[in-house]
């Protein structure tokens, strides 16, 4: 049996405790010392030395673009015209202020995880009930795929939780800047701007699974292959920390896999418990919303590693709100069942990714390293 590095196992542990305080505790109470577990999972993935499954491209990326970037392509990167930058300007622009002030790149890396994990945990303490068990879904696999490997969509994709305050508020233009920003580290955000109009719908919850349905049906089709302006929002420069799954499991096309699971999960979940939770959970159906919408981008983009990947997890990462937010709604027996079942879930998770992705991506008892330990 395979565990990952007892760093990372212990802050396992300790966000199912405060799991288990929020869900058990009865009064909806945010523990506030979550946040020394947070300042932990961000210094573990912030500090890391050579370690994730990009880490080495993205070092190349920092020395490079450090040693010859032009502010001027910046510009044109940032106002969307041709430009020798081949990369996200927001992202480069921090990267090279650290290079100009000779700091090592673990540094660089620090930062992000600094802001991209705490915007995340800001996001989980304003929308969800259970912030502990929303970082704890959050961190099976995002935390290690994203902040701790695929760091622009990481990132991007903290700044667009955070954005979800401004779709409850109904206030576009903030809304469209925070958009902006997570542009400016990763182009595939671009996607999240429907968003803002898609979580207001009323829909039902037989409406919701029909949506999905539909895109079940049409997911061997790959209708992906004749919407070209989708190569723009998934580069393929580097993005195999979104993809690890999908390349171990192989098989075919039509195989079941793990992330077809889960979607059904999350889907079931969301049809039985629909009427309690829009009642009992403000703003409950926005987090709905988006959510469906991820899994059913999953199930069009199924046949596709890089589309099923980044462009999924921008909308399917708000269930990490929406499931906690679903517990909250129900009476305390079923939420503690369901609780439970949750918590066996990420439990099978750990141990899945432990044995069969975190030896490769560095996060091993065996790979990890810290630059400051």
């Amino acid at each position: 049996m395979a565990f990952l590095h007892p760093y990372f196992t212990i802050i396992t542990i300790a966000l199912i405790a405060f799991s288990f305080r929020e869900v058990y505790g009865g009064d909806y109470k945010n523990y506030k010392g979550v946040w020394v577990v947070v300042i932990a999972m961000i210094f573990f993935i912030g500090a890391r030395d050579w370690v994730g499954v990009d880490y080495g491209a993205y070092v190349d990326i920092f020395y490079y673009w450090g040693a010859k970037l032009e502010y001027s392509d910046v510009l044109d990167k940032m106002l969307m015209r041709k430009s020798n930058l081949d990369i996200e300007w927001f992202y480069i622009v921090i990267g090279d202020i650290f290079h100009d002030f000779f700091l090592p790149f673990q540094y660089f890396t620090l930062f992000l995880a600094i802001f991209s994990l705490g915007l995340k945990y800001i996001s989980f303490e304003q929308s969800s009930v259970y912030p502990a068990l929303s970082m704890l879904l959050y961190m099976f696999p995002s935390y290690f795929t994203g902040d701790g490997g695929q760091m622009r969509q990481g990132f991007a994709m903290g700044i667009l939780m955070f954005s979800f305050v401004f779709i409850k508020q109904r206030k576009l233009l903030l809304f469209l800047l925070m958009v902006f920003l997570a542009i400016g580290f990763h182009k595939s955000s671009a996607i999240f701007i429907l968003a803002y109009w898609f979580a207001v719908i009323p829909f039902t919850r037989n409406q919701l699974l029909a949506l999905v349905l539909i895109c079940v049906i049409l997911s061997p089709f790959k209708i992906y292959n004749h919407i070209s302006i989708l190569e723009s929002l998934a580069p393929v420069e580097i993005y195999s920390g979104f993809t690890d799954f999908a390349e171990i499991e192989g098989g075919s096309a039509t195989a079941i896999k793990f992330p077809d699971l889960m979607c059904v999960l999350y889907m079931f979940l969301i049809y039985t418990y629909d009427k309690e939770a829009c009642q009992r959970i403000p703003y409950y159906e926005y987090l709905r919303n988006i959510s469906v919408a991820g899994i059913c981008i999953y199930f069009i983009f199924r046949g596709s590693p890089i589309f099923s990947s980044r462009l999924t997890y921008i909308y399917l990462i708000f269930t990490t709100m929406a499931i906690p937010n679903i517990l909250a709604a129900l009476d305390m027996d079923r939420r503690r069942i369901l609780h439970f079942a949750v918590i066996i879930f990420v439990v099978f998770y750990y141990f899945v990714y432990a044995s069969m992705q975190a030896p490769r991506a560095g996060y091993s008892i065996e790979r990890y390293n810290n630059y400051f330990l």
